[in-house]
């Protein structure tokens, strides 16, 4: 345990330095971006990508430039954001999938609608992209740091490969294919992959649409909730619902208890942060989202009020995992039935 609260803490106090370094070099209108950036550099970690350097380094670097030039433009035009926001997040969520998860997405993703609920102009901006190409180079010299001289695991990988294309094969097998199955079939697109980029940048994006429509002061949070608990797989969509709720829940009744005694604003100020560091120590989603909402509702409410922050935190929450359920049920369904029959 203590090795673990040492670990932690170490990594806590690294992603405060990076993020507080980021906003001084890059301004504080990109501190979000310093986040995100410092998130990649950690759940990719977790994949060699030296394999292929030059090449991932100019996808990474297409990626980041890509989503920071179309949030700009979307931010400005609501209508025109709708084919820049579906296009860059079909391509986060087909792209980013490969084997199967959404590990890689969500960094990228909430990358992308940071930028679009923070924009920026002139100057900022161009920190913005430079901030975004920095944050490219800092993930492939730190893949460079970890996997100089390691041998690959191929073995893994052919097998991650096989799973994949057994499964599109799978799907090929079926007699109830419908329409959309061979459409996918003919230009050789992976049936669960190119359903959940649809479904994820189809909601997300007129999720961000209605929220600018209707001048949502907080309806960002729809938003983020939309993209969190659009899943790969229906029953991960339908769990992850309830532990969000759950969590949200939780978290609210905790900073209400909380500044019911506290009313020092400086102490208040700290439950941030504290926020930030018990999520370090969280090892499911519910707990995640118990340490988000203290965070969020706290820094929030230290402006807004406790009670109303509350009550709009979780309003659009539940509104977002409505939206999400329904859309899970009529965009592209995709049950866990589908990737057992290879097991």
């Amino acid at each position: 345990m203590k090795k673990k609260i040492i670990s932690n803490t170490i990594i806590f106090l690294v992603i405060l330095l990076f993020v507080n370094g980021f906003k001084i070099i890059f301004g504080s209108n990109n501190s979000l971006v310093g986040v995100t950036i410092i998130i990649s550099i950690l759940v990719l970690m977790q994949e060699d990508l030296t394999k292929s350097l030059s090449s991932n380094l100019i996808k990474l670097l297409f990626m980041n430039l890509i989503s920071g030039v179309f949030s700009n433009i979307a931010t400005h035009n609501m209508y025109l954001g709708l084919i820049l926001n579906f296009s860059i997040l079909l391509l986060i969520g087909y792209s980013l999938t490969s084997k199967l998860n959404k590990v890689m997405v969500v960094p990228f993703g909430l990358q992308y609608l940071f930028m679009l609920y923070t924009p920026v102009t002139g100057s900022d901006f161009t920190k913005r992209l430079v901030g975004l190409a920095t944050g490219a180079l800092l993930i492939m010299l730190v893949q460079l740091i970890i996997y100089k001289g390691s041998k690959n695991n191929k073995v893994e990988d052919n097998k991650v490969e096989n799973t994949i294309n057994n499964e599109s094969n799978s799907f090929n097998e079926d007699k109830k294919e419908n329409e959309y199955i061979k459409l996918f079939n003919k230009f050789n697109i992976h049936h669960v992959r190119g359903a959940y980029a649809i479904r994820i940048a189809l909601l997300t994006t007129i999720a961000v649409f209605l929220v600018d429509y209707f001048n949502l002061a907080q309806g960002r949070w729809i938003v983020y909730t939309i993209f969190s608990l659009t899943e790969l797989y229906s029953e991960h969509c339908r769990i992850r619902s309830k532990q969000r709720l759950q969590g949200t829940v939780i978290g609210i009744i905790i900073i209400m208890l909380l500044f019911t005694v506290i009313k020092d604003s400086a102490i208040r100020g700290l439950i941030v942060l504290l926020g930030g560091y018990l999520d370090t120590y969280t090892t499911n989603y519910r707990d995640k989202i118990i340490c988000v909402t203290m965070s969020v509702v706290a820094s929030v409410s230290l402006t807004n009020g406790t009670i109303t922050t509350a009550i709009e935190r979780v309003g659009y929450i539940c509104v977002g995992i409505i939206l999400a359920l329904l859309a899970d049920k009529l965009v592209f369904n995709k049950k866990l039935e589908y990737r057992e029959k290879l097991i």
